[in-house]
């Protein structure tokens, strides 16, 4: 496909360690007097809406596409670490971020579409109400153990 803009290089994103994945992603940035990496530095926004959306749109998509190569750590932060980087104030930026928010609503709403979303959320709290039980009971055995030594 042709692109009047040059996008970031299309990859895959398996790799031995979470850090080094998360690291190709194309908007993830180690920067200076910053311990921990920055999610959304972008190139400097063109001032052309569509292009900048379309750059947005393609950084979504790999997103997307680290998150189906790394399963087993989605729904641990990563899009929260994206928005808490962006700048919603910067209008020239406005394109990228729009453009990247949507294509994941667009995405959502497909994957949305495949299961029933109430039925599927009551199985979350349930899984994540277990869980907290388990912990729960795991800490009590812990301090038993040690109060028997």
């Amino acid at each position: 496909m042709h692109h009047a803009q040059n996008f970031p290089r299309r990859r895959r994103y398996k790799l031995h360690s979470l850090e080094q994945q998360e690291a190709l992603l194309p908007f993830v940035r180690l920067c200076p007097g910053r311990t921990y990496r920055h999610y959304w530095q972008m190139p400097t926004p063109r001032k052309d809406y569509p292009a900048d959306s379309a750059y947005g749109r393609e950084c979504a998509a790999h997103l997307l596409q680290w998150m189906k190569d790394n399963r087993e750590y989605v729904g641990k932060g990563l899009l929260s670490r994206v928005a808490r980087d962006i700048d919603f104030d910067d209008r020239d930026g406005r394109g990228q971020w729009m453009g990247f928010f949507n294509y994941l609503e667009i995405m959502m709403l497909l994957g949305a579409d495949r299961v029933r979303v109430y039925r599927h959320v009551d199985s979350q709290h349930q899984l994540y109400l277990a869980l907290g039980q388990r912990f729960s009971l795991e800490a009590r055995f812990r301090r038993i153990r040690l109060r028997n030594r």
